[in-house]
This record gives C-alpha cells, structure tokens and sequence, in this order.
C-alpha cells in the first residue's frame, strides 16, 4: 500500500491481525474502515489519525450461515451476479491505475 489511498469507505473482511495504523492512515479525508468479520485480537489505535482525517471505524455481521443460504438461492432464481472487472495478473499495474483514477466501478478482480 506505499503510495496508494484507498477509498472513502474500504471493507475488511479479514480474520487476521493485521497493521490497522497503517489502513487508517492511507484512507481518505472523511474515510471509513468498515469490519464485517472479527479479528483475533483488540485493535490499538491512536486516535488522532482519526480525529484530524475525520475518519471511522464501523462493523456490522454478515448474516448467518442460514440467511448467506437464502441471498445466494435468491440470487442464482433471479440471475444476480456480481459486477466485475477482470485484469490478469500481468496486468497489476494498469489495474491499479484504472482504480487510482477514478474509473473503476464495483470490483476488480485480478486473475493468476
């Protein structure tokens, strides 16, 4: 993530320690670092990154294992897939420049 600013809202979905100072420090002015999954251990954080960005922290669950069933049946009845732009590997850095320019819309997938 050298050089690189994320997004005004980034999703974790980790279940891992990982250097959060460091998420919180490339998100933009305003940004969020949404949780929806837990990680092992409390996070630690200095809080002025937070105050002097405007930025936050927030989380919410991702449903029980009965209520991801019932979204992916309703999803597969009704033809709903998720909207993708696929780049290869190779491709890692015209990804990146796609996303830093603003041109990116959903997701980006890169592919091995």
């Amino acid at each position: 993530m050298n050089g690189m600013r994320l997004t005004r809202t980034t999703l974790t979905r980790v279940n891992a320690d990982l250097d959060w100072a460091m998420y919180i420090n490339v998100l933009c002015p305003k940004g969020k670092l949404h949780f929806v999954g837990t990680v092992p251990n409390p996070i630690q954080l200095n809080v002025l990154p937070l105050i002097f960005g405007q930025k936050s922290l927030s989380g919410s669950p991702t449903g029980s294992p009965t209520t991801i069933v019932k979204m992916l049946d309703f999803a597969a009845r009704h033809g709903i897939e998720p909207v993708t732009e696929t780049f290869d590997f190779s491709q890692v850095n015209e990804a990146l420049a796609h996303l830093e320019a603003g041109k990116a819309r959903y997701r980006i997938v890169l592919k091995h």
